[in-house]
């Protein structure tokens, strides 16, 4: 078993940083060089790890190279990628690229000493971890849905009411002379029976009905009860 091989079947690099956004633990290339120093020196070996800035197209990318070298002078090497978000916000030029160079040195290292981030896809893990991920989805998006108007019929009813009564005049009028069926009238008369608009109102109310062929007249407003006693 020569060095390299040593290494990998020997690393324990735990999830020691906690994702809070995400609730989950990761690993960070701190946190793999610190699991490895021992080894290498238990191994004579050493590690380089070094970057390159190169434009693919529009997009700035950073190359991270890791290159094992054994006892015996052997060397492995192994490469891994980040894109550049040069204008994330929140962050300067340097905080992007360092971000981008940790990003790129931790997946060239995982290749390097088999690190594996990912679960298995026929694992109870793996399926716990998509769960997981699906669930905070779905809270998200019921937040995201409570948060917005649960009822806008009534809310623009709600509006309406707050309009002022000779535009609410206007609309109504707009309504009747669209009626499709008798309710539209009766609820026109309703709402203004009461206010000066009440007259109008009803003429376009009737009007509206010898149109369509209603045979009810739409119902009278503010009839005295004891004029219709008197009918008895």
């Amino acid at each position: 078993m020569n060095a390299l091989q040593q290494i990998q079947l020997e690393l324990k690099a735990p999830k020691s940083k906690y994702n809070k956004f995400g609730k989950y633990y990761f690993r960070s290339c701190e946190d793999i060089l610190e699991a490895v120093k021992p080894l290498l020196q238990a191994t004579n070996s050493t590690l380089v790890i070094t970057d390159e800035v190169q434009q693919v197209g529009p997009v700035v990318v950073v190359t991270a190279k890791v290159v094992f070298t054994d006892a015996d002078g052997k060397e492995t090497t192994v490469t891994a990628h980040a894109g550049v978000e040069i204008d994330k916000k929140g962050m300067d030029v340097a905080q992007t690229f360092g971000t981008s160079s940790s990003y790129a040195r931790k997946y060239a290292l995982n290749g390097m000493f088999l690190i594996d981030d990912t679960k298995d896809y026929d694992s109870d893990e793996y399926h716990n971890q998509v769960n997981q991920q699906a669930n905070r989805g779905q809270s998200n998006q019921g937040q995201q849905r409570q948060s917005a108007p649960k009822n806008p019929p009534a809310q623009q009813q709600t509006n309406n009411q707050q309009k002022p009564l000779e535009q609410r005049y206007q609309d109504a009028l707009v309504s009747i002379r669209n009626a499709k069926k008798p309710e539209t009238l009766d609820k026109a008369i309703n709402t203004f029976g009461n206010t000066k608009f009440n007259n109008q109102i009803q003429q376009a109310c009737r009007a509206r009905a010898d149109q369509m062929g209603w045979s009810d007249a739409p119902p009278q407003q503010n009839q005295n009860p004891q004029q219709n006693s008197m009918h008895h």
